[in-house]
């Protein structure tokens, strides 16, 4: 029974640490969106930015521009506060796509990077914005 016992703790333990992966800090990245968990895909002639610096993100929503505070951490635990954006009309598709957008960021609650990509993840940990490193 003891034996069964460890070896329960020692497969705990490994899947434990895993999942624990430390995020890199995000504060000096930028990034293009890819994707994300819309029916729709991302229009084609819409561009959407994030760039990280001093807890704040910031960047080009397909229309306007916005910027909001962000809290970030190693564990991957991520919040945006409410963006601010400037007051630009566009095409109906954009200004949908960056509505889309906002809400999404504002939504999401987690954050991993693999290599050049981050994913941004909602409340109930599904994939809901993926970005690729700006260049």
């Amino acid at each position: 029974m003891l034996v069964l016992v460890l070896c329960c703790l020692i497969a705990l333990g490994t899947g434990c640490s895993s999942s624990s992966e430390v995020q890199p800090a995000l504060n000096g990245s930028s990034w293009t969106l890819t994707g994300w968990g819309e029916p729709e895909p991302i229009p084609s002639d819409v561009r959407i930015t994030a760039e990280f610096a001093d807890d704040r993100v910031a960047g080009q929503a397909g229309v306007n521009r916005y910027s909001a505070g962000v809290t970030s951490n190693g564990d991957g635990a991520f919040g945006v506060q409410a963006p601010i954006t400037t007051k630009m009309a566009g095409p109906p598709e954009a200004m949908a796509a960056e509505q889309a957008y906002l809400r999404r960021l504002e939504d999401a609650t987690a954050y991993r990077v693999d290599g050049n990509t981050l994913v941004l993840h909602d409340g109930e940990g599904q994939t809901s914005l993926t970005f690729t490193r700006a260049a």
